[in-house]
């Protein structure tokens, strides 16, 4: 065998081992990236939550001013200030969840839409995503911004299921994509997170 056919062979069979290596589970992934944040522990301590941040619409020319609060086990509320749109508040109280815009005033959320409000709502929902999907499992990978990833679908008990994308190297969530749904129909989402920082403990 000649020099460059041995190279070629040995690639080859490189290649096939890479290839045939099995994919994490999808739960050592999820719980992983509760250890690099911060652990189950320094999670249960938090109980409540309150954000602020704010919101472009740069095709629109619109901004405004987010804030919501969060607290165990589901609550939520949240409002978006959009200057000339005025006021756009959503929440859960209960098993109901809500919107409130001068838009499309008062309403009730139901169908995908509300288990999707539901499912968002969950406090801490990175240790309890058992209760809140139904199956999980990795896909393969891809790269996000030049970072390999694996690829985990999470399928709720009803509804759509989403896409989270998790770095081979660090563990931390980098991408999710998923199908929205709303009173104008479904809509594809893609969110990319980066520049993650400590909170009490936990990195957000």
């Amino acid at each position: 065998m000649t020099r460059t056919a041995f190279l070629l062979f040995f690639t080859a069979c490189t290649a096939a081992l890479v290839q045939a290596q099995p994919l994490p589970s999808a739960e050592s992934i999820l719980d992983h990236f509760v250890e690099v944040t911060g652990g189950k522990a320094a999670y249960q301590k938090h109980t409540s939550e309150v954000l602020v941040g704010k919101v472009t619409f740069a095709v629109m020319g619109l901004s405004g001013q987010l804030t919501r609060y969060s607290a165990a086990p589901n609550k939520e509320y949240s409002v978006v200030e959009l200057g000339p749109l005025g006021k756009i508040e959503t929440g859960i109280s209960g098993e109901v969840a809500w919107e409130k815009s001068a838009i499309l005033g008062p309403r009730i959320k139901s169908g995908d839409e509300r288990e999707q409000a539901l499912r968002h709502a969950r406090f801490n929902s990175p240790l309890t995503w058992r209760t809140v999907y139904a199956k999980a499992e990795t896909t393969g990978t891809d790269n996000v911004n030049g970072e390999e990833c694996y690829k985990v679908l999470l399928t709720p008990a009803s509804g759509k299921p989403e896409t989270q994308f998790y770095s081979k190297k660090t563990g931390f969530l980098l991408k999710t994509t998923a199908t929205a749904s709303s009173p104008m129909g479904e809509m594809a989402v893609e969110v990319e997170v980066s520049g993650y920082k400590e909170f009490g403990g936990v990195l957000y």
